[in-house]
């Protein structure tokens, strides 16, 4: 008789927001929460948030309980990771990837301001690996991802290459995340539970930010960096309260579903042992994929980073102009 493995499920959360202060109550409700379950969870924050958590030593307490990612230094200030890798050299993108993700970078000018990035990260929680990365919007970078990889990230959950963990140069890559934004209605349900059903492997992926907020905190990059940082429009009182209780219901439900030992939620991280078998078009999925938040968020058009994916999937460029025609 073949016995079925039990389903991994992966609680992940962005943590982004440093524009509004309710983004940090946000995220000591939700950590209180998963307290309540004794579930673990994995934490993608910002260098920004990092600096800014050094005021909030409930919250690293709390924090510290759970598993540290890491979520790019700058986020949506410009330039971001898809323009300030999009040159034509491989390398030229990779050393500035080195240089801005290990510095603070200034939130209305975009420009670097000495350390931080991963160092304030891994500063902030002395005891911990940082070793997993989301990108921004999962808009992930080729060289970006290589040059992380050399300050220590050995797992990435940025891509949409494979439902089940993937590795490939030495980097494991973890299925796409779903659940972005939790709204507390009936089809949020009806999503886990189908996508729980069909996969082996679920990620979710929230913003604690989004409980407290209407908007994306980061609209107002979206034209430029701003003169002033505004914060998003405030969820009244109610509404809050309502999506934390639909929320906490989900949690029980994860909860009775790890009792039953059907799932087990955000288990340790490990290098897969399934290489990805590369093709031309999973490179080309990954790609567009990849791209989606630039072109929709900010309206860019990339110029050099599909040829970056097919360097780094060790596939010869399937065309010889520049990505600039191709977008048009």
């Amino acid at each position: 008789m073949k016995v079925k493995t039990m389903r991994k499920l992966f609680l992940t959360f962005d943590v982004e927001d440093f524009t509004n202060p309710k983004s940090f109550a946000a995220l000591h409700t939700i950590l209180e929460m998963l307290k309540k379950y004794d579930f673990r969870a994995l934490f993608f924050i910002t260098g920004h948030i990092a600096e800014k958590l050094e005021n909030y030593p409930q919250i690293v307490d709390l924090l510290d309980e759970h598993e540290i990612g890491y979520h790019s230094s700058g986020h949506s200030v410009h330039p971001t990771i898809f323009e300030f890798t999009d040159v034509e050299s491989y390398e030229k993108a990779y050393q500035t990837s080195l240089k801005r993700e290990t510095s603070h970078i200034n939130p209305l000018t975009g420009k670097i301001e000495g350390k931080g990035g991963i160092l304030s990260l891994k500063d902030l929680f002395p005891t911990k690996h940082v070793t997993a990365f989301r990108a921004p919007g999962c808009c992930w970078s080729p060289p970006h991802t290589e040059a992380l990889q050399d300050l220590g990230i050995k797992f990435d959950f940025s891509s949409n290459i494979s439902s089940m963990p993937v590795s490939h140069k030495g980097l494991t890559f973890y299925p796409y995340p779903t659940l972005a934004k939790w709204e507390g209605k009936l089809s949020n349900y009806r999503v886990f539970w189908v996508l729980m059903i069909k996969n082996q492997y679920m990620v979710i992926g929230l913003h604690p930010s989004l409980f407290m907020t209407y908007d994306e905190w980061d609209s107002i990059y979206h034209n430029g960096n701003p003169k002033l940082i505004v914060s998003p429009r405030l969820r009244d009182a109610d509404e809050v309260k309502h999506l934390l209780r639909s929320f906490d219901l989900l949690l029980k439900q994860i909860k009775h579903l790890e009792k039953l030992s059907l799932i087990e939620v955000t288990p340790n991280l490990i290098k897969s042992e399934k290489n990805l078998t590369v093709t031309k078009n999973i490179v080309e999925k990954c790609y567009e994929q990849s791209v989606r938040w630039a072109r929709n968020a900010f309206n860019y058009k990339p110029k050099f980073l599909r040829n970056h994916f097919f360097k780094f999937f060790d596939l010869p460029f399937p065309v010889l102009e520049n990505e600039t025609n191709i977008d048009q």
